[in-house]
């Protein structure tokens, strides 16, 4: 029960994010497309105001307003000539743009002094009586406080003439800038109308259902919106037609985001963003911004939820389905889990009296491993002494013979004496005992050598301590005690050790080393009665480093047996009584106790000088080395 009811929650709150999350990413694509139209509206409005501002410009700089000659004139004194001057160049430069409405010059006073209307391509030349006084509207005395030459901009309006608005409705803005008797014919200014009513029917004509386009200006007032009849409510004095009224929480939003900002109200998505604002503030003229909006038909938000909530729903019905099933399925196997959990702890049991067994075996194996490693240290020992026991035998031997020599040549000076010994007889006698008495001392300094060799291997292999050793002298008393063995063999043993190769190490370890590798060399690397060469070479590495190689040109190490070549019980002569110990412990020797490296190379059948070469890195100071 429970976990239906969690299954239950679960499904419903997956549903309802999935809900929120398509809702959301409908939302988002609207808010792309709103802001599409934003930015491209607003960029096609401020490209239209940049070109009313370079046409003033062009207008004010012009050499048919200019003062060439110096003179003042006031208002109405300006002469007739200068007045069509500026009248026919009035209607050139409107004649140059389609949607310019007005050019007029006004003096200080706001009296129109030059007006020329443009309507269908027709220029019309305002009469005396028909230049009318401009003094009370709004944009002359806004104008009257923006020094040139800064240009003003007037709030966008409806045209009026004569207090009427001109129908049909002429969407204008006016930018002006004042002139100077100084620097023109007289002291005024000069005014341009720029009609808007293509601008903003483009503009509505650019809207779709997803974005309808609006302009409201700071009072809320529409310039722009779907339905004509709500545009121009401040001109037409109906104070109801605004934004504020309508939708007084849009309203209210886009005060608190003047930087722009979208809003969601009854299934609308609004988004807003600051269209203009009209220059002059500055200088000390009023300002005002417009807002521009785009709404979205409430029918696309609409249809996006139901949307969402039918896919909520079938998310929630699969999931709920899915988890009932996944429960039956549950419950019919809990019976079957529970048979097998019983099988599972007899064979756990079973398991771990079988894994007790393997355990004991893997002990013994370890310690029959132990005992075979000793077996074959003492087998090595054992051939050591048998070798060097061999080597004595000559030495000593001759010693025997010269000393009874000598004892002979003794017998025969005393009888001599007795029998009355001759000067010759003497002096021959004592020479032959000094001759034999010096090769027996030569026998026994040789054997006391031999003896000593052994005595320093014997030691150094049972010793366990880390004391400084010379390479070359481990290497030659290695050699001395393998002579018996490689006089019996047509293998030679090159020893090239560089001299004063001094470390900290175990001495014997390394001559237990290198013995295997050449014994090994010569029970696997050569067959019965087989010419070849082994060679020791050891160079100093680097500053802390040595390296020890031992190659042979024999048959070389076949490539299957290559990859397990340092394991355990690991050989090629087993049929020979060898058990495959030998390199498994040069490589635990090497690296556990030396704290080295050790590596090989083959080739069987190579054209190389070496069919194997085992390399060893030795640290100058190995039990630095294993202590860090």
């Amino acid at each position: 029960m429970i976990k239906t009811l969690i299954l239950l929650f679960f499904s419903f709150l997956l549903a309802w994010l999935a809900c929120q999350l398509i809702y959301d990413n409908k939302v988002n694509e609207l808010k792309n497309i709103q802001a599409q139209k934003l930015l491209a509206t607003s960029a096609l409005f401020n490209r239209e105001l940049g070109s009313l501002s370079d046409l003033l410009l062009l207008l004010a700089q012009t050499k048919a307003l200019a003062n060439n000659n110096g003179d003042r004139w006031q208002n109405q004194e300006l002469p007739a000539k200068y007045l069509q001057q500026i009248q026919d160049h009035f209607i050139q430069f409107g004649h140059a743009s389609s949607k310019i409405a007005q050019l007029r010059w006004l003096d200080y006073n706001g009296q129109e002094i030059v007006r020329v209307d443009f309507s269908a391509d027709q220029a019309k030349i305002a009469e005396p009586k028909e230049r009318q006084n401009k003094q009370a509207r709004y944009y002359f005395n806004q104008a009257m406080k923006v020094a040139p030459p800064n240009i003003y901009f007037s709030p966008i309006d409806l045209n009026v003439e004569h207090n009427k608005v001109v129908e049909p409705y002429e969407p204008s803005i006016r930018a002006t800038i004042q002139t100077s008797a100084e620097t023109h014919l007289f002291e005024g200014l000069l005014i341009v109308n720029y009609r808007l009513d293509n601008l903003l029917a483009a503009i509505k004509q650019d809207s779709i259902a997803e974005a309808q386009i609006n302009i409201v200006n700071h009072q809320g007032y529409w310039l722009l919106n779907p339905l004509p009849e709500k545009e121009w409510g401040f001109m037409l004095q109906q104070p109801q037609l605004t934004l504020k009224n309508e939708s007084p929480q849009l309203w209210q939003y886009q005060s608190q985001h003047p930087a722009g900002g979208d809003l969601i109200i009854n299934n609308q998505l609004s988004s807003f963003v600051p269209l203009a604002t009209f220059s002059g503030s500055e200088y000390g003229a009023d300002t005002s911004t417009l807002m521009l909006y785009t709404i979205s038909d409430s029918r696309f938000l609409a249809h996006a939820r139901n949307n969402s909530l039918l896919i909520a729903l079938g998310i929630f019905l699969s999931l709920t389905l899915i988890g009932l099933t996944i429960n039956w399925r549950e419950y019919r196997h809990q019976s079957l889990l529970i048979a097998l959990s019983l099988k599972l702890r007899a064979e756990q049991q079973e398991l771990k009296r079988v894994n007790q067994i393997l355990l004991e075996n893997i002990a013994r194996q370890q310690l029959l491993q132990d005992e075979l490693v000793e077996a074959n240290k003492l087998s090595s020992l054992g051939l050591m002494v048998a070798g060097v026991a061999h080597e004595l035998n000559t030495p000593i031997g001759g010693a025997i013979m010269s000393v009874s020599n000598a004892e002979n040549a003794n017998e025969l000076l005393k009888k001599a004496m007795l029998e009355g010994i001759t000067k010759t007889q003497f002096s021959e006698g004592v020479d032959s005992i000094a001759s034999n008495l010096n090769m027996a001392k030569i026998n026994l300094d040789k054997a006391v050598g031999h003896i000593k060799h052994f005595k320093r291997l014997a030691i150094d292999r049972v010793n366990e301590d880390y004391i400084e050793c010379s390479l070359d002298v481990i290497v030659a008393d290695l050699i001395i005690s393998l002579e018996p063995r490689l006089k019996t063999v047509k293998v030679a043993l090159v020893n090239n050790i560089e001299p004063e190769l001094h470390l900290i190490s175990r001495p014997g370890i390394i001559s237990q080393v290198l013995e295997n590798l050449i014994v090994n060399s010569l029970n696997h690397g050569f067959e019965s009665e087989q010419q070849g060469i082994i060679a020791i070479k050891a160079r100093r590495l680097l500053e802390d480093k040595i390296c020890i190689t031992v190659s042979d040109n024999g048959s070389g190490i076949p490539q299957a047996m290559q990859s397990t070549l340092f394991e355990p019980f690991v050989t090629s002569g087993r049929s020979k009584g060898n058990i495959g110990l030998g390199l498994y412990m040069v490589n635990q020797w090497v690296t556990k106790l030396l704290a080295g490296k050790l590596s090989f190379v083959s080739e069987q059948n190579g054209s190389s000088e070496f069919a194997t070469q085992f390399t060893i890195i030795l640290p100058i100071d190995s039990s630095d080395s294993l202590t860090s």
